[in-house]
């Protein structure tokens, strides 16, 4: 099986209120929750034989804006100690039956479909085994994080003290595979008011104007 994992369990801090409940504006799917853009895109990918998303913080409201959507919870009661514990929340939910996993923050939600689609289609030509996909775009690493074989069981001993999935990703460095996609989503995150005023412009315009 191939699981996407979402992670919607954090408090906003930087942002001030929970960021998962306020509007974006995508190009592919129009205007929607921040979590809804996310989840819709994963699913739409038909890619991935299961959305699975982690809640934590005002759990209640983001499940209820994800009601209508087929996608699985998994309550992270630790969400206060910092994204690692909802990664391995995630993990742990589907170690058993998935042969393939992305872990994507849906603070990241602009990543276009045709993307997800491209990053699991190319996993079998890029690893034989052990192995994790990165997307990159104009030379920066972004989203999802895609783990195959043995290092999703590696995913369960990430801490916050040792840097999370940045520190699975240094200790595994040649098991490390970019894949260069044409994609500015893959690398827009939303951690502040700031960055929501420019995610009601579509990405595209984001990142021309950010390179006039």
């Amino acid at each position: 099986m191939k699981s996407a994992i979402l992670l919607a369990a954090g408090e906003s801090r930087r942002f001030g209120s929970n960021k998962m409940l306020y509007k974006v504006l995508d190009e592919e799917l129009g205007e929607d929750l921040m979590v809804r853009v996310a989840a819709r895109k994963f699913l739409s990918s038909s890619v991935f034989d299961e959305v699975v998303v982690v809640v934590g913080y005002e759990y209640g409201k983001v499940v209820e804006a994800l009601a209508d959507l087929d996608v699985k919870f998994v309550f992270n009661p630790d969400f206060t100690l910092g994204m690692s514990t909802s990664v391995i929340a995630g993990v742990r939910r589907v170690l058993k039956h998935s042969e393939l996993v992305a872990i994507h923050p849906s603070d990241v939600p602009f990543v276009k479909t045709e993307t997800l689609r491209y990053l699991a289609t190319s996993v079998s030509s890029l690893c034989s085994g052990d192995c994790i996909v990165i997307p990159r775009y104009r030379s920066k690493g972004g989203h999802p994080l895609i783990i195959l074989g043995n290092v999703v069981r590696e995913v369960l001993e990430i801490s916050e003290r040792e840097r999370g999935l940045k520190g699975l990703i240094s200790k595994n460095r040649e098991l490390v595979r970019y894949l260069e996609v044409d994609d500015p989503g893959v690398v827009f995150d939303i951690d502040t008011p700031e960055d929501l005023q420019r995610a009601v412009l579509p990405v595209s315009s984001n990142f021309t104007r950010g390179s006039a």
